[in-house]
C-alpha cells in the first residue's frame, strides 16, 4: 500500500511527459491527463487516511520519501537527457555549417546546397522548405535555433542575411562561422569535463547510505529494522533522504548554471 501512495504521489509531482506527441508532431492536450491525475488524487487520498489510521504517520513518511526519490530521479534522467540533445545539436550546427560551405564551394545553388546539407537534420526541414518557396532563410533558421543547442545557428541565419543583401561569398562566412561554433563546443567539453567529477561526487555521496546499510546486514545487524519499525528510525530515514536529495539537486543546479 505505501508503493501505491508513493506512485500517486509521483504521478502529481513528476510533470506529463510529452516526448512521444513531440516526437509525432503532435500536440499535447492539456487536459488530456486531467481525469487520471484527479483519480490518482483522490485514491492516494483515501488510501492516505486509511494508511494514517491503520499504521500511523510512520507509512505516510515512507510513501512520500519514495515518492521524492521518484520524481528527483526522473528530473536528474530528464536533465542527462536534455544535455545530450543539446550537446548533439551543437555538433550538428558545427556540422551543417561546414556541409553547406563545401556544397556552395562545389559550385552549387544555395537551394540545391541547402538541401543536401540539411537532409541529414531533420529539424531542419523548414529552413528546407522556406528555400524552396523562396520565403526567408534566415528567418527560419532563427526560428530553428530556438531548439535548445542551435544557438549557432544565429550566426548562420546572420550570414545567409549579408550574403543575401551584399552578394558577399556565403561560404566563407560560413567556414568562419564553424571555426567559431568549433572553438565555442571545445569549451564547453572543458567545462563539462571539469563538473563532471563534482555531479558524480554528489550522486555517490546521495547512494553512500546504501552501502552502509549493506555494512550493517554484513556484520551480522538489521539496520532495516531500525529505520522501518521504529519512530527514531524513520525521523532518521526522513531526513537523511531529505539531505540526500537537497544535496543532489543543488549540485546539479550549480553545474547547469555553470554550463555554457
Amino acid at each position: 500500500m505505501a508503493a501505491a501512495l508513493a506512485f500517486g504521489v509521483a504521478w502529481l509531482l513528476v510533470p506529463a511527459g510529452t516526448t512521444s506527441l513531440r516526437r509525432l508532431g503532435g500536440t499535447p492536450d492539456p487536459g488530456a491527463r486531467v481525469p487520471g491525475k484527479l483519480l490518482v488524487t483522490c485514491a492516494s487520498g483515501f488510501l492516505a487516511w486509511q494508511l494514517l489510521r491503520a499504521e500511523g504517520p510512520r507509512v505516510l513518511i515512507l510513501g512520500f520519501g519514495a515518492a521524492a526519490v521518484t520524481a528527483v530521479t526522473q528530473r536528474l534522467v530528464g536533465g542527462w537527457r536534455l544535455r545530450q540533445a543539446r550537446s548533439r545539436r551543437q555538433a550538428a550546427c558545427v556540422e551543417w555549417c561546414d556541409a553547406l560551405a563545401a556544397e556552395l564551394d562545389g559550385g552549387l545553388p544555395a537551394v540545391t546546397a541547402l538541401e543536401r546539407s540539411c537532409a541529414s537534420w531533420p529539424e531542419l526541414s523548414g529552413v528546407v522548405a522556406a528555400a524552396r518557396l523562396g520565403d526567408d532563410v534566415g528567418a527560419a533558421l532563427r526560428r530553428s535555433a530556438q531548439l535548445p543547442g542551435a544557438e549557432g545557428l544565429r550566426a548562420a541565419a546572420a550570414s545567409w542575411d549579408v550574403a543575401a543583401r551584399s552578394g558577399a561569398a556565403l561560404s566563407v562566412v560560413l567556414t568562419k562561422v564553424a571555426s567559431g561554433l568549433r572553438s565555442d563546443e571545445e569549451a564547453r567539453a572543458e567545462v563539462v569535463a571539469a563538473l563532471g567529477p563534482p555531479r558524480a561526487t554528489a550522486k555517490m555521496l546521495a547512494a553512500l547510505p546504501l552501502f552502509g546499510i549493506g555494512l550493517g546486514f554484513s556484520m551480522g545487524a538489521n539496520p532495516l529494522s531500525f529505520l522501518l519499525h521504529t519512530g527514531a528510525g524513520v525521523v532518521c530515514l526522513a531526513v537523511g533522504t531529505a539531505l540526500a536529495l537537497l544535496g543532489v539537486w543543488w549540485v546539479e543546479r550549480l553545474a547547469s548554471a555553470a554550463e555554457i
